[in-house]
């Protein structure tokens, strides 16, 4: 039961929760509080999400049956403010934009060629940005006129996808880390095999959009908005790459170095992908570790990287590296606009 609350949530080990339970014989009569409560909370980080869950509250050490658990809520690494998740995500949205982009009444709208959701979505920006009507209309024009559907990314905290109607998608956690103690956990990892560019060479994009393009997407299309989307980002760039012993690429990763509005430098990691056959060697942590230490010598203070909920191995991996979460998005395409008269 525990590890259904938990996969809901999008929790993992690792994670600050929130855990709701029933008082009752089941329940350790030093927990029950007030006696004439019907359920009681008890906030910590998850350390087993088995029966029973276990969590650490200030040092100790806290076992709940699963059977008493009616819900787990997911909360941030550390208390964050609406306007660190908007300037996080500015960084993100200026470190890969995307071919195309605009300004719509505080939103901030990329286009990609249609390859991949994050270059071709519109994003909630500005405190101005608001979901009415008449701007959602704007943005599905503006998405139109690139024979693109119109899609919208929507921080948690700055638009909740329930009061936008149409249809959800997806939904994305933004993990943090500081540089530094990442830096020194994954030390171990460096390897002279990983090489860096700052350009992507053309195996580096055959690998990321061959495993990341769907049926339906035009890998020529692809391949230019990668080109092109991956360069242009306001930072510079870095394309890491492991070749095996016939040069074939078998692992790859990007880092780009933008600095946010507070003077802040952030790596920002994405692309990162291993060879299916060649997965368990290690081959991740390596080019993580070398794109790592290469934005150390950028001046990135704090690393950021985003995953999907339901990678729930990703997910783990990227806590027990130090990654915690800072907030979540979601993707959602909005109901068709009203046609005009």
């Amino acid at each position: 039961m525990s590890q259904l609350h938990t996969t809901k949530s999008g929790a993992v080990i690792g994670d600050r929760v929130v855990v709701r339970y029933l008082l009752g014989d089941s329940t350790p009569a030093d927990w029950r509080g007030n006696p004439d409560a019907a359920q009681s909370d008890v906030t910590g980080v998850l350390l087993d999400d088995t029966d029973p869950l276990r969590l650490e509250r200030d040092g100790e050490v806290v076992s709940i049956p699963a059977a008493t658990v009616t819900s787990v809520r997911l909360l941030s690494a550390t208390p964050v403010r609406n306007k660190e998740i908007r300037a996080l995500e500015g960084v993100a949205a200026r470190s890969w934009p995307g071919v195309e982009t605009a300004w719509i009444a505080g939103w901030f709208v990329r286009a990609g060629h249609g390859f991949s959701r994050r270059a071709n979505s519109a994003i909630p920006l500005d405190m101005s940005a608001h979901p009415d009507a008449t701007t959602l209309a704007r943005i599905a024009r503006w998405y139109a006129e690139r024979d693109l559907p119109p899609l919208l990314a929507l921080p948690e905290r700055l638009v909740k996808a329930a009061t936008v109607g149409g249809v959800q998608d997806i939904e994305v956690q933004m993990l943090t880390c500081d540089a530094a103690p990442l830096t020194a956990r994954l030390a171990g990892s460096r390897s002279d095999a990983v090489r860096l560019s700052d350009e992507p060479h053309a195996e580096w994009l055959a690998a990321y959009t061959g495993h990341r393009a769907g049926e339906d997407t035009d890998v020529e299309d692809a391949t230019d908005a990668v080109r092109q989307g991956g360069t242009a980002g306001d930072g510079p760039p870095g394309f890491a790459a492991i070749r095996d012993e016939s040069s074939a690429v078998i692992a790859i990763g990007r880092g780009v170095v933008t600095e946010s509005p507070d003077g802040r430098r952030w790596l920002g990691l994405s692309a990162l992908w291993t060879d299916p056959e060649r997965r368990r060697r290690g081959l991740s942590s390596q080019i993580l570790a070398e794109l790592v230490a290469w934005g150390a010598q950028q001046g990135a203070a704090r690393a950021y990287l985003q995953v999907e909920t339901t990678n729930r191995l990703a997910g783990a991996w990227y806590r027990r590296l130090g990654f915690g979460l800072h907030h979540s998005y979601r993707y959602v395409t909005p109901d068709p606009a009203p046609q005009e008269l």
